[in-house]
């Protein structure tokens, strides 16, 4: 007697390794959500420089140190280096582009 086997019956493994990959992708959607919503913080920007550091053996590893003017540095702990530079990247002014005294020139010199 032959069993007869049915294409649409999954087997425990794959079905459980769907609702893994599932739950993993609907992580990473609501990180990229909380991600987004920190480039509309409001504020001012009150520091000059950051930096991220790494202290081994606690929750928070990756610590910013910023640099403010006339004042104290301050500290701030994150999980994962990603959110690190993203806070100093939202506390901190753009540099400005300059130009390389090698081969860009401004429109006035050419």
């Amino acid at each position: 007697m032959h069993d007869i086997e049915d294409p649409n019956d999954r087997s425990v493994t794959e079905s459980h390794s769907a609702e893994e990959k599932a739950d993993k992708r609907r992580e990473n959607d609501a990180k990229e959500r909380e991600e987004q919503s920190w480039d509309n913080e409001g504020g001012h920007m009150s520091s000059t420089a950051g930096r991220v550091t790494r202290v081994s053996g606690v929750d928070l590893p990756y610590v910013v140190v910023l640099s403010h003017h006339q004042s104290e540095t301050t500290e701030h702990s994150f999980a994962t280096m990603r959110e690190a530079e993203a806070f100093i990247r939202r506390n901190t002014p753009i540099p400005s582009r300059t130009l390389s005294a090698l081969y860009d020139r401004p429109p006035s010199d050419a």
